[in-house]
């Protein structure tokens, strides 16, 4: 388990990073979907870090948490894209 632990760490690590980058382009270009697309990534680093710990404590409660909290936040931000590619190219938001 604790090579799986590190693999999920390693790549909540790498996502992570990744995820900071877009939410500061999004944030720098006014750019709404990249924004959307690196709090999505944080959310997934937040997840496999979780479940790393999880898998190195032993606790199924945390992967239990872990699966919940994608599950609610992909839902969200999945809405939140479609409501922004439904908005008219030039509303100015």
């Amino acid at each position: 388990m604790s090579v799986i632990g590190a693999l999920a760490l390693l790549i909540g690590v790498y996502v992570g990073c990744s995820g900071l980058r877009r939410v500061r382009h999004g944030l720098r270009n006014a750019d709404s979907l990249a924004l959307v697309r690196g709090i999505r990534a944080l959310v997934t680093a937040a997840v496999a870090t979780v479940c790393a710990i999880a898998l190195f404590t032993g606790q199924r409660g945390l992967l239990a948490f872990a699966a919940v909290f994608l599950a609610e936040e992909l839902y969200e931000t999945g809405v939140l894209v479609l409501i922004i590619r439904a908005s008219p190219a030039g509303s100015g938001t």
